[in-house]
This record gives C-alpha cells, structure tokens and sequence, in this order.
C-alpha cells in the first residue's frame, strides 16, 4: 500500500469517527470508553448514552452483552442494546460496559466486574444526571446470566468486591430484566455430554465444539479456573454462582425471559429461577416466547409484561 492509500485509510476513519456523533439518537448523546475499575492490571470500560435534556434525574438501564462469557464487547451505540427503544421512550440513561472474558474472566471475575459497572454509575449519578436509587439492568445469554446475577446477590456476595475508589459504594439495583441465560450450573454441568477423550492412554479434556449440542462442560472448566462440580469444594463453588441458590425475599424485581425451543440454553432454565423465586415469596416474572429461541423475549403480550415491569421498577421514590 502506497503512502497515499495509507493516508487515505488513516483520514477516512477519522472523518468516519467524527462523523459517529451526528448518527446517535436524537436527545441523547454518546460518552464512550469511561473508565470504570482497574483490576489485574486491565482497566475496564463502559458507554454511556444519555438524554441531552432530562429536566430530572433519569433512570437507568444497565445492559451486559452475551457470548458464552468469552466472546463480546460493550454496545458502541444504542442501538445495539436489545429493546433499546423501551428504555429510551421513558427518557432512560443507557449504558453498557466491558467485563473480563475467558481465561481472564471466569466466575466470579465477571461477576465482580458488572458489579462495579453499577458501583461506579452510582458514584457517578450526578454527572450523569441520574437517579442513583433507580439503576436496572439488562441482558441476554451469558448478559441474561450476570444480569441474574447482579439483581440477586448480596451487598457481600463474594466475588471480590469494590476495585480501589468504588470502596463503599452499594451494588444494588433497582430491578433487572434477563433472558435466556442460565441459572443453575451444577445441573448445567450434569446435562452437558461428557468432554473427556483418551490420547495415548491418557485422560484429557477436549476444547468447545460449537456443533455439540448443550457443550458446557469444557466451557465451564476454562471459566471456572479448572474446577468441577465432581468435586466437593467444587459443587459447592458452582452452586454459589448459581442464581437460583440466591432466591430469597426481598431481592429486587426480576423479570426473566425464556425461549421455549432454545437450543443455546435449553430445558428452559429460568422458569426454574422464577419458582424458586416465588417459592421465597421474592418479586419475579416469568416469560416463555413460544416457539422462541435463543433471543430477545417476544410474543402476544410481552410487551404489555414489559411495561408494566419497567413502570413499576422506575417509579420515582414519592410514587412507590
């Protein structure tokens, strides 16, 4: 490539960066790659899309991305986050933010990180003009999981905690609304097909195959850092990381979408999050898409299930 062709391309993406403002949503502006928490070493980030004239503090909507937990990144714009325009209708800040993938990732690594997603919003609420009682989140498949997660766990929930300048500053949410992510990973474990093979007499692991149907396991063991349910100390690890051993009275709202022909997260594994939450006399809503599969809910009368949800959970504090 000549030194002409290499301005050029140089140029044209820059022209196309600066171009980026003027194609986001009308009343909303774009704050890219904030940071929000160093650890390890990785400093990690999120986008904000905000209403331009809010005459109050807005609501928030915080959505975590799917990808098997390895695979993924932050909504570049607002669009990109699934059913968007419901959250933008009510005048809601939006964001989305990065969490550590693979290896690096894991359980309860991502966990932490999207905790501290919500930590850093709230500290923050004031330069984002938002109302910091009334942060939710979103998301789908691994996103859906988190989303579980962060709805769910306890201000001690052990995953490591606030990163350095996060320090007391609470995690908790308003409500989440998560779909088709799993809930429990013993029994995920128990149903995936067994990934060990024989080399040379020798006992291994074979990687990921996306053409084998429900393949957890060597997933599950990369994200668990080597650990298994086969082992005591690690049943009892994947049980702690499974929502469904979180449901108790008292946690926030929770509306939980399932497709009924999933073939990503099959047996409809949050139905059995709902139970277990209405069982605990929690707060919860179940939607099946019939014939859905692994996507964003849909359906008669979903979207009146929606409303209602995102009303309730936003309703300023003088209204509840």
């Amino acid at each position: 490539m000549t030194w002409f062709a290499q301005l050029f391309c140089r140029v044209s993406a820059l022209m196309l960066m600066w171009c980026l403002p003027s194609l986001a949503l009308e009343g909303y502006r774009a704050e890219l790659n904030i940071p929000f928490s160093t650890v390890d070493g990785k400093t990690l980030t999120m986008n904000a899309f905000l209403p331009e004239q809010a005459e109050r503090p807005a609501p928030a909507m915080v959505y975590f991305y799917g990808g098997w937990w390895f695979g993924g990144g932050a909504a570049g714009k607002i669009e990109d986050v699934p059913g968007w325009d419901n959250f933008t209708k009510r005048g809601a800040a939006v964001f989305s933010n990065q969490y550590r993938l693979g290896r690096e990732g894991g359980f309860p690594q991502n966990i932490r990180d999207c905790r501290n997603a919500i930590r850093y919003i709230r500290q923050h609420a004031k330069e984002f003009n938002i109302d910091p009682e009334r942060i939710a989140c979103t998301g789908i498949s691994a996103g859906g999981y988190l989303t579980y997660m962060v709805t769910l766990a306890p201000e001690d929930f052990d995953d490591g905690g606030a990163t350095k300048g996060l320090e007391g500053v609470s995690a908790r949410v308003c409500g989440g609304f998560g779909y088709v992510g799993p809930t429990d990973f013993v029994d995920a474990w128990e149903r995936s097909p067994d990934d060990t093979v024989s080399a040379d007499g020798e006992k291994k692991h074979r990687p990921p195959d996306n053409n084998i149907y429900n393949d957890y396991r060597p997933r599950l063991r990369i994200l668990f850092h080597g650990m298994t349910p086969e082992t005591e100390a690690g049943r009892m690890l994947y049980a702690r990381m499974s929502p469904v051993n979180l449901a108790r009275k008292g946690t926030p709202p929770l509306l939980i979408g399932d497709g009924e022909k999933d073939l990503i997260v099959p047996f409809q594994p949050g139905r059995v999050l709902h139970e277990k939450l209405r069982a605990a006399d929690a707060d919860a809503v179940y939607w099946m898409t019939p014939g859905g599969g692994h996507g964003y809910p849909g359906g008669r009368g979903f979207q009146e299930v929606l409303n209602d949800f995102l009303n309730r959970i936003w309703q300023p504090a003088q209204s509840k």
